[in-house]
C-alpha cells in the first residue's frame, strides 16, 4: 500500500511510522509544490493487521454518503481452473449478489453504521428489483435511483479461478444508461442535502460530474475512485479531494506505459487531491487472503 499525505505529516502517524513496516520508508516532493511530499511505506499484512486491531473511531454525528455511479448483479461461479476454449466444465460454487463499485461501496458504508444514498439507474426486471432489495435491506436509501420500464439492468459473470486465484468480469451494461436530464435538480438538492461526503466510481459520467459540480459549489468533499481510465475522468479528478486507485493506474494512464510519465501523472494528481491512497495488492494477493 501506498500511502500519500501533505507536509507535514500528523504527529500520531510519523511516531507510529517505525512500528508499521519493518521496511524502510522515503519521500518524494513535488517540484511544483515544494510544501508537499509523498510518503512511501511498504506495510505487510501483519502491519494491516496491527493497524486495524484498535477499535474504530466513533461515528460522526453527520453520517451521510451520497454515491453515484455502477450499481449491478454478480454472478460468481468459481472453478477449479479457468476453461480452456470450448471446453464444458463444472463450477464448485455459485454466488449471486449485488455488486459495482457504488453498490459494494455503499452497502460496506450502511454496515459500517454510515447512512448512504445512492443514484444510479436499473431496470425494472428481477436483476434489478434484486438490486433495490438488496439495498433497502442493508440501510441504502435508493429514493434516488431510476427505474426504466424497458431495457436491462447491469449484471456481471465472475469467473473465479481457484488454481491461479484470479477473477474474471465479463459485464453487461445497463439499458438504456443514465442521462443526466433523468436527475432533476430538485432530486439532486435532496440528494446532496447534509451529505458529508460524495462518493463516484466514474461510471454514469456526465450524471457523476453534475453531482460533482454541485458538490463543490457546497464545499462537500469528493472521493473518486478512478479504478481505471473512463469517460469524463479528467473532468471529475479536477474536482477531486480524495483519489483511490490501484498502484498501476497511473502507468495505465500514459500512452507509451513509461513510469516516468506515470509518476508525473501522479505529481499532477497529487497537486489537485488532497490526498491519494494507492492499493498495491493484487486480486490475486485478496483472494488468498480471502
Amino acid at each position: 500500500m501506498l500511502l500519500t499525505y501533505p507536509y507535514p505529516l500528523p504527529s500520531s502517524l510519523s511516531q507510529k511510522l517505525p512500528s508499521l513496516s519493518p521496511y524502510p520508508y522515503s519521500y518524494s516532493y513535488s517540484y511544483s509544490n515544494p510544501n508537499r511530499r509523498r510518503l512511501f511505506l511498504p506495510i505487510t499484512r501483519a502491519c494491516r493487521a496491527e493497524m486495524s486491531s484498535p477499535a474504530p473511531p466513533p461515528l460522526p454525528d453527520n453520517r451521510v454518503v451520497l454515491g453515484c455511479g455502477g450499481v449491478s448483479v454478480d454472478y460468481l461461479a468459481t472453478v477449479a481452473a479457468y476453461p480452456k476454449p470450448d471446453d464444458k466444465i463444472r463450477s464448485t460454487s455459485l454466488k449471486v449478489e449485488g455488486g459495482g463499485n457504488v453498490g459494494n461501496a455503499l452497502t460496506g458504508a450502511a454496515r459500517l453504521g454510515l447512512q448512504p444514498r445512492v443514484i444510479s439507474k436499473v431496470a425494472n426486471d428481477a436483476q434489478g428489483r434484486n438490486v433495490l432489495e438488496e439495498f433497502e435491506k442493508d440501510g441504502v436509501d435508493t429514493s434516488y435511483m431510476v427505474v426504466s420500464e424497458g431495457g436491462n439492468s447491469p449484471f456481471t459473470y465472475v469467473i473465479v479461478d481457484n488454481q491461479t486465484k484470479t477473477r474474471t468480469c465479463i459485464h453487461t451494461p445497463g439499458s438504456p444508461p443514465m442521462l443526466p436530464d433523468e436527475l432533476s435538480n430538485s432530486k439532486l438538492y435532496s440528494a446532496i442535502e447534509g451529505a458529508n461526503l460524495v462518493y463516484l466510481d466514474v461510471r454514469l459520467h456526465e450524471t457523476a460530474i453534475v453531482v460533482a459540480e454541485e458538490a463543490t459549489r457546497r464545499k462537500i468533499p469528493i472521493l473518486i475512485d478512478a479504478e481505471r481510465k473512463r469517460e469524463g475522468l479528467d473532468e471529475l479528478l479536477n474536482l477531486a479531494t480524495y483519489v483511490v486507485c490501484s498502484a498501476k493506474f497511473p502507468q495505465a494512464r500514459t500512452t507509451d506505459g513509461s513510469p516516468l510519465c506515470a509518476n508525473c501523472i501522479s505529481i499532477h494528481a497529487s497537486e489537485i487531491a488532497k490526498y491519494q491512497v494507492f492499493n498495491r495488492d493484487s486480486w490475486r494477493e485478496r483472494l488468498h487472503d480471502a
